[in-house]
């Protein structure tokens, strides 16, 4: 029993624990929901203060400027909301240099600005830095853009923010936007590099209240501005807000009956704007005709062109199929041409070498013939011998007789073997003589192929002629094409200057129907 009853006192401690717990967190969602509605609400009403005084005054401000002082001051605590603290050797410190560091490289304007800052000697301190930083940002007009390259990055600024401050939830992006109403301010920095490092005052709404700008709760303001400061300067600013706060509500019932006024006057200009409405509507039609005029004399011309350049086209192909027709029937010839040139060649040197052998074979004829005939007349000096031995051995016995037949038959055989020589001999002139003849063939008709070469290589410079004038007539017609090709783009230049003309008419008709 008593154990049951520990466990449930614990069970029912921890519950409470539970409850105490979230409605803790939830009171901290809502103060911290009431410091960033409280912060914004200032950079509001500092930012259109600011912007409205310069406007007022139209000249350069500097450091000396209160409002603009007040200003920044407001934009530096936005910074610091939620801001993590730095833990170090000196202690904790909370400044938001480090987290304009961070996003150094983002952009060249980024980097430019951190660079200005860290060349500036004699300050000390990062929040001085920060402050610097801030100012820049305000004389170059780029404080707002700065501000929106932060917020669009939110992943990066968890790294330094809380989940619930300014810069990380969307009201962020507000402040980014006021911000970018500082642009339209002249600011020249005047403090010198010491004075960054100071610790500045709390912020003081009472002169933006006065000049009847829009503004916040007397408990928030008092509250932002207790986080600065706190203690009894933050009840007197209060008190003071509040007897502001009355005057500015007089001034907006002021204002409302100006509004009634301008509203009467602009009702009773509602029918002036109407009759330029319908003038600019008639305009509008006369220009949709002439629009409608130039196009369709755009389509007309665009329509010829077109045909114009098929036509041309169409031509060129016929003309460059024709030339290519023409080419290889020339190519075909001038192949015929070599290839019958390389057959009378090979044929002539075939005669040549003929001839050559023909030469020889005489020169081996006459030699055997010199030889024949020298054996003829050692033979005929041999039978002179033989008659006058036979003169001599007349009265030989039967054996000189039988020798003396046996030597006629042997003169005999000779005498054969003479005239068959003398046939062979009348055949190699025979042969000679018709080779001669076939030389006197072959040269008629190596002269006979020389001139057709010459006939053929005369074709075929005439057909280079040809084909130079037809490239010559296809370079003049790309020419034609080229300068076809510029009026066409010349008209379409004009097309769209009609174009731009019509939306300028737009333009003028629409800010004349915001008039």
């Amino acid at each position: 029993m008593a154990a049951s009853g520990e466990g449930e006192w614990a069970s029912s401690r921890e519950d409470g624990d539970t409850i105490i717990l979230s409605v803790e967190g939830e009171r901290e969602a809502k103060h911290r929901l009431v410091e960033r509605t409280n912060i914004l609400g200032i950079v509001n009403i500092v930012v259109k203060g600011l912007m409205e005084t310069s406007m007022q005054q139209g000249k350069t401000l500097n450091d000396a400027h209160p409002q603009l002082q007040q200003c920044l001051v407001a934009v530096e605590q936005a910074l610091k909301h939620g801001l993590r603290t730095k833990r170090s050797m000196l202690g904790q410190k909370k400044s938001f240099w480090a987290v304009v560091e961070g996003f150094e490289k983002m952009s060249t304007d980024f980097s430019e600005s951190i660079s200005n800052v860290r060349g500036l000697p004699g300050i000390k301190t990062a929040v001085g830095r920060g402050r610097a930083w801030l100012r820049f940002g305000v004389m170059q007009k780029k404080l707002g853009d700065y501000f929106r390259t932060m917020t669009d990055n939110k992943t990066k600024l968890r790294e330094w923010y809380e989940e619930d401050s300014i810069m990380v939830r969307d009201e962020g992006q507000v402040l980014a936007g006021l911000l970018m109403g500082l642009n339209a301010i002249d600011y020249n920095m005047t403090l010198s590099a010491e004075e960054f490092d100071k610790s500045v005052g709390p912020l003081d709404l009472s002169g933006f209240l006065r000049d009847g700008n829009c503004g916040i709760s007397g408990g928030s303001a008092s509250r932002g501005a207790g986080d600065e400061e706190g203690g009894e300067s933050g009840l007197a600013q209060l008190l003071d807000q509040k007897a502001y706060l009355e005057e500015h509500n007089r001034k907006l019932e002021l204002s409302l009956e100006k509004v009634q006024t301008r509203l009467s006057v602009a009702e009773c200009s509602v029918g002036q704007l109407e009759e330029r409405v319908r003038e600019e509507e008639e305009e509008v039609g006369r220009l949709r005709q002439e629009r409608d005029d130039l196009r369709e004399m755009n389509e007309r011309s665009s329509a010829e062109l077109r045909r114009a350049l098929e036509n041309l086209q169409d031509d060129q192909k016929a003309e460059l199929e024709t030339y290519v027709q023409t080419r290889a029937g020339l190519n075909d010839l001038y192949s015929a041409t070599q290839r019958n040139l390389d057959t009378e060649s090979r044929r002539r040197s075939q005669l040549e070498q003929e001839l050559e052998l023909l030469k020889t074979s005489r020169t081996e004829k006459e030699t055997a013939m010199l030889l024949l005939e020298k054996s003829v007349h050692e033979k005929q000096d041999t039978i002179v011998g033989l008659r006058r031995q036979l003169e001599e051995v007349k009265t030989a016995n039967l054996k000189m007789t039988s020798q003396l037949k046996t030597t006629q038959e042997t003169h005999q055989r000779d005498s054969l073997k003479i005239r068959g020589i003398e046939n062979k001999l009348s055949q190699t002139t025979a042969n000679l003589k018709k080779a001669d003849k076939d030389l006197q063939e072959v040269r008629s008709s190596l002269r006979e192929s020389e001139k057709t070469s010459s006939e053929l290589g005369q074709k075929l410079q005439e057909v280079q002629l040809a084909r130079s004038s037809a490239e010559q007539d296809l370079s003049i017609e790309k020419q034609w094409r080229a300068s076809l090709q510029m009026e066409i783009q010349r008209e379409k230049d004009r097309v769209v200057e009609l174009t731009n003309e019509l939306k300028k008419a737009r333009v003028i008709k629409k800010v004349r129907l915001l008039q």
